[in-house]
């Protein structure tokens, strides 16, 4: 009985640590977005957490290692949205593909406040090499994805002039000037808009495989591939505006 209540406890502890580190990312992400990435200090965090300074200096022994965690809470959730879209995207390449990318421009994932702090990120990887270890924990994975998937379907669509590195390459510095464009210009370029541009690119790259936007939704000849041929939100909160 008493070593059952001291596992309850353990776990207790250990769900309370979680989620007080949690809180301390979060308002780390929400202070670099307001304040930027060289005036967000550990007073700046504890104060949008509620907690004591006491209390980010236990979970986190500095400022750099609470930034290298909150680059990696980023890109583990990244990672997590983009495998499980794979997941249930199905077995055709182009499908699987166009689930990767449409990730890229959900709410939850391209907001203004996670770009900011992405980008705020990137500034700093060529001075603090831990930040691109922690990026690339994950990212790395998804460009060998995407690389992979592009060659299948360059296969499939018999798209000899394309190689595939260099056409996931594109992609993703696609999708990097398009979030950049969405934080620099907001009023001009939402999410749903920015998606639109980016399927409308794979369309170019790849024609027998993604309709360009505002075209007939006729099946294509290998695969019809905005994902399940539906609005995703953000495409619903472009059209109602």
């Amino acid at each position: 009985m008493a070593a059952t209540g001291t596992i309850t406890a353990v776990k207790r502890r250990s769900r309370h640590r979680v989620a007080r580190r949690q809180q301390l990312i979060k308002a780390t992400i929400a202070s670099i977005a307001e304040l930027g990435f060289s005036d967000t200090t550990l007073a700046s965090v504890t104060a949008r957490a509620n907690l004591s300074h006491g209390t980010v200096n236990f979970h986190f022994k500095s400022k750099e290692l609470l930034f290298a965690e909150t680059l990696g809470y980023l890109a583990e959730e990244h990672h997590a949205h983009w495998s499980a879209a794979l997941a249930k995207a199905g077995p055709e390449p182009g499908r699987r593909l166009a689930a990767i990318v449409d990730v890229d421009f959900l709410p939850e994932i391209c907001s203004l406040e996670k770009l900011s702090v992405w980008f705020s990120f990137w500034g700093q990887v060529k001075y603090r090499p831990a930040y691109l270890k922690a990026h690339d924990r994950y990212d790395l994975q998804r460009t060998e994805e995407m690389a992979h998937l592009c060659q299948a379907i360059i296969d499939e669509g018999d798209y000899r002039h394309i190689e595939a590195d260099a056409a996931a390459r594109r992609i993703e510095a696609m999708i990097d000037g398009l979030w950049l464009n969405i934080l620099l210009y907001p009023k001009d370029n939402s999410p749903g808009a920015a998606r639109e541009d980016a399927f409308d690119f794979l369309a170019l790259l790849f024609p027998n495989h993604f309709p360009l936007s505002g075209k007939s939704s006729t099946p294509l000849p290998c695969s019809k591939t905005r994902p399940n041929g539906k609005d995703t939100k953000s495409d619903k909160e472009t059209k109602s505006k």
